[in-house]
């Protein structure tokens, strides 16, 4: 065997060795098959440019994989339905709440989840502030309270309903009437599809799932029953009533009815969102429309409280603080309910994977939504006095305004 044979021979199985190892290598370095693996860059923060989108085509841009989004809302929510004369059920007092957003969408196969968390709160009160008898705790206020929790406890009573109240360093009463308390959160799961862009680049996504819904409505009366001082009388108002009586003259009584009804309503839900981009901005709009079933749940108390002082000038202290409820009474009832959510944002891309955006929404609860209600019943003089009422069972809500927020890899 000449030389030159040898040394090709020699050559080919260091290649056959060396490259049989490689292979082995790589072979043995492939994770297992996972489909909850991905791989993210977290380059969240990475700068984009307008020629990096400029010729990129809208299937492109729109994302896949995990996304989030927050969105602060300020929904403006309606009143009850009255049965009485009082015409204020189209009245939107100011609310505020949160919005959150979490899914995943598949790049291979155009499909996802998205589970959707809201909570918005809308007030709206009548109403006025009394100062209490004595007015003021002149021992909290110089943090040597009577009866205090010790030391190293800030100097605290013992009793927080005879001290000052927390921030305003002085005693008094939040009295009045509820006109508008609804409270609502909203939790949606949906399966979402993504279609084929349009011929000017918008893209649509069907979505089909549940939503929960839990909205829960409060209404409420409070009046102090208060006595005069040296005769002196104080007007008329329905939220403050003089005590008459030498037996009354350091006592004073706050009356409260509370009304609190439960909506847990359980629904179907489909819709869609579309969207298109155009060079930094995203212009979208989506809708979902729900159906389902109430379970509505209505409880209902009344709450005296009575204050007894050594004195009524300015820093009496508290003899006694009695407060007495009667049982609580119950009432149940279902109701079939329906309504949408639809909403309209443009957003704006800051980086690779960050968009800003703001919008509108608007929710309408259209029907099957317990509310509480009040009426106004003449007193002797004209003086219109106001209930709390249990109200109609099949009521709407709306709650509509403005949202801002922010986007990662929306």
């Amino acid at each position: 065997m000449s030389v030159r044979k040898l040394t090709t021979k020699l050559a080919m199985l260091l290649v056959l060795i060396t490259g049989g190892v490689n292979a082995s290598a790589k072979d043995h370095d492939l994770p297992p098959a996972d489909p909850f693996a991905f791989d993210p860059d977290f380059n969240w923060f990475e700068p984009i440019y307008d020629a990096d989108i400029l010729d990129m085509k809208p299937k492109k841009r729109a994302h896949t994989g995990w996304f989030s989004t927050y969105d602060r809302i300020h929904l403006y929510g309606s009143r009850p339905e009255q049965i009485d004369d009082i015409n204020d059920s189209n009245k939107l007092d100011a609310g505020g709440g949160h919005r959150y957003e979490i899914g995943y969408m598949r790049p291979d196969e155009d499909t996802g989840m998205l589970f959707t968390f809201l909570e918005n709160s809308a007030v709206g009160r009548d109403g006025l502030r009394v100062d209490a008898l004595n007015r003021i705790n002149d021992e909290d206020l110089d943090g040597e309270p009577a009866f205090a929790l010790g030391d190293n406890r800030f100097g605290l009573p013992v009793f927080p309903e005879d001290g000052n109240v927390i921030g305003y360093s002085r005693r008094f009463y939040e009295v009045g009437l509820t006109l508008n308390d609804m409270s609502m959160r909203s939790y949606e799961l949906s399966k979402t599809w993504r279609m084929e862009p349009y011929h000017y680049g918008g893209i649509l996504e069907p979505m089909l799932g549940l939503r929960v819904i839990t909205a829960d409505d409060t209404g409420s009366l409070s009046v102090l029953n208060r006595p005069l001082q040296d005769g002196v009388g104080f007007g008329t108002s329905p939220y403050v009533v003089p005590l008459i009586g030498d037996e009354f003259e350091n006592t004073e009584i706050l009356e409260q009815s509370i009304a609190e009804i439960e909506n847990n309503i359980y629904t179907l839900q489909a819709g869609f969102r579309y969207f298109k981009y155009q060079e930094r901005f995203c212009y979208s709009a989506e809708f979902r429309g729900f159906t389902g079933i109430n379970l509505q749940c209505y409880r209902s108390q009344r709450r005296e409280t009575t204050v007894v002082y050594d004195g009524n000038t300015t820093g009496s202290d508290v003899l006694s603080n009695i407060t007495v409820t009667n049982a609580a009474q119950f009432l149940e009832n279902e109701e079939f309910m329906i309504g949408f959510d639809a909403r309209a944002e443009i957003g704006y891309q800051l980086t690779k994977m960050i968009n800003v955006r703001c919008g509108m929404q608007l929710i309408d609860l259209a029907t099957g939504v317990w509310r509480s209600s009040r009426n106004l019943t003449e007193q002797t003089g004209g003086l219109l006095q106001p209930t709390i009422d249990t109200g109609d069972r099949n009521q709407h809500y709306v709650a509509v305004g403005y949202t801002f927020g922010i986007e990662l890899n929306r």
